[in-house]
């Protein structure tokens, strides 16, 4: 009962208007109200429960997983809601139009799945030869771009394949020709076996094409089948572009090995190395026959025996080769010479010489190697890091002993892999390493720079410092000079608050005596009642004065 009278007596003026009007409607004013109050709010909550919803409409449908997953990253990097419903992926409709060209501009609009020989799987009861034909070029077409996209640093392949009509006469048919669009990533180029290889796949894939029928370029338009058709001068420019890039790769894998044997004892500032690879490419090949040693069994081929016997009167017969000595009735086995008797026994034996046929090629190998090390000396440091200088403001400087040296000599002898003094008959190895000064005039002068720089960073923040510091006592002693005069302030007026205390006093007294008021009781409520603070007052006067 307590609350609700306070709650009424410190009611708003606004509220308590409401109330009153409220308290004079009728019931059945109260009952309209109140309908109407709940028709409103359900129609405001309809309305902002429709308008936050989010109607999703398709952005692309029937597309290939991998597109999808490309989509859909994408689509995630932007922070777009989505949502993917087996092969079609939908947003929200307000932002379709601009999702598309984002998409298009970002190369990842969808371009169709790629189809290959489950092209066939679906049957039709009438095809015509035509579509057949269509279809096997479809299926081809889409086999070869799989493979092709399946290789490193091609994002995306497009193949497209001319199979002219067999004809009757042979000089009459058209070669089969492809091309090939290639999609590489960016600073990706392919090379040359790269471009060959994928040129021979597909020549092998598609009956009575031609390695020289197919042509490839990338996405920037560039020619890259061209590899066959380079003339005797830009082969060898090519052959030995690669020569130099072969020989510097080795030249600088020689170079870091031998920087980070040398940087575990060295501080790496203090080091230069330079490397020089040298390799022979020259193309050697050798044949040797070796025949075996007489005296030992060798192969025997074949054997030959010939006998010849002659009895009776007449000569030998023989005389010149030709038709005229193999006549019958030749005129000198017809001469008279008497009786005669005549052999003739030949006996040949072929054997096979033994040959070794030996056939060396060299190929290109490592002819020599020079290396060069500068070395430079120590500089002298103080407990801070800082340099020591001399009289004439140089930095003390100490060279490397020669012990040192020999350590760092034998340390590339082992990282370039050879002995020194050792001879190798292919190959030469030169190593030499020196102690030099290297001229740090600028780098000292930076450090000194960057040293006198550092300390007047530091005096200004000390100055800072001071000025804030000065700042903040300057600070604290005004306020507390303020403070001390509004004390002083506080205390005058206390102080003449009680004078004006014992003047009110003594002329209430004196009004009392004149009206002949006995009551004192009664008389100190009056006044309690019209002057609470001066009697406030009044009583701390008595209590001080006590």
């Amino acid at each position: 009962m307590t609350y609700s009278l306070y709650w009424e007596e410190n009611m708003p003026a606004w509220l308590t208007q409401i109330v009153s009007f409220w308290n004079g409607l009728t019931k059945t004013q109260k009952i309209t109200i109140g309908g109407v109050s709940a028709g409103v709010l359900t129609i405001l909550l309809f309305s902002v429960l429709y308008m936050g919803r989010v109607e999703f409409a398709n952005l692309y449908t029937d597309i290939a997983p991998q597109e999808a997953g490309k989509i859909t990253a994408k689509l995630d990097e932007w922070k777009e809601k989505y949502q993917l419903v087996g092969t079609t992926i939908k947003v929200p409709v307000r932002n379709r139009d601009k999702l598309r060209i984002r998409l298009a501009k970002e190369e990842l609009a969808p371009k169709g799945g790629i189809l290959g020989y489950e092209i066939f799987d679906v049957t039709k009861l009438a095809i015509t030869d035509y579509e057949r034909r269509i279809n096997f070029l479809r299926a081809l077409q889409g086999e070869l771009t799989r493979t092709i996209e399946s290789l490193d640093n091609i994002e995306e392949a497009r193949v497209l394949l001319v199979l002219p009509k067999k004809e009757l006469f042979t000089e009459e048919e058209k070669n089969v020709t492809a091309s090939i669009k290639l999609r590489l990533p960016p600073y990706a180029a392919l090379e040359t076996d790269q471009v060959r290889g994928i040129i021979n796949l597909v020549a092998s894939a598609v009956e009575g094409l031609s390695p020289e029928n197919v042509t490839i370029v990338d996405n920037k338009g560039n020619i890259l089948s061209d590899i066959e058709e380079l003339g005797g001068e830009q082969k060898a420019e090519i052959l030995a572009a690669k020569q130099l890039d072969l020989q510097r790769g080795e030249a600088q894998k020689l170079e870091h090995n031998i920087r980070k044997k040398l940087g575990r004892v060295l501080d790496p500032d203090c080091l230069e190395v330079v490397v020089k690879w040298e390799m022979n490419f020259d193309r050697i090949e050798s044949k040797e026959e070796k025949y075996s040693m007489p005296g030992f069994e060798q192969l025997k081929v074949s054997d030959e025996v010939v006998k010849e016997s002659f009895k009776g009167e007449g000569t030998i017969p023989g005389g010149a080769p030709g038709v005229e000595a193999q006549m019958p009735a030749y005129k000198g086995a017809t001469s008279p010479a008497g009786p005669m008797s005549y052999t003739k026994d030949e006996a040949r034996t072929n054997y096979l010489a033994d040959k070794e046929e030996v056939i060396k090629v060299r190929s290109p190998a490592l002819s020599k190697i020079s290396v060069a090390v500068v070395v430079d000396g120590a500089y002298e440091r103080d407990k801070n890091g800082k340099l020591k200088l001399t009289k004439d403001n140089k930095p003390i400087y100490t060279p490397r002993k020669p012990a040192e040296m020999t350590k760092y000599e034998n340390l590339v002898w082992a990282a370039i892999g050879a002995e020194k003094g050792k001879i190798y008959p292919d190959r030469d190895y030169i190593v030499q390493i020196e102690n030099v000064q290297f001229d740090r005039t600028r780098e000292w002068t930076e450090e000194l720079k960057a040293e006198q720089e550092a300390a007047q960073a530091l005096l200004r923040i000390y100055i800072i410092a001071g000025s804030i510091f000065l700042l903040l006592i300057s600070s604290l002693i005004v306020l507390m000079i303020h403070r001390r005069k509004v004390i002083a302030q506080q205390e005058a007026d206390r102080l003449a608050a009680l004078e004006v205390a014992r003047r009110r006093e003594a002329e209430g007294r004196e009004e009392l005596v004149k009206e002949g008021i006995t009551s004192t009781e009664e008389e100190s409520k009056r006044l309690a009642l019209q002057n609470p603070q001066q009697v406030s007052q009044v009583i701390s006067t008595w209590l001080a004065e006590d």
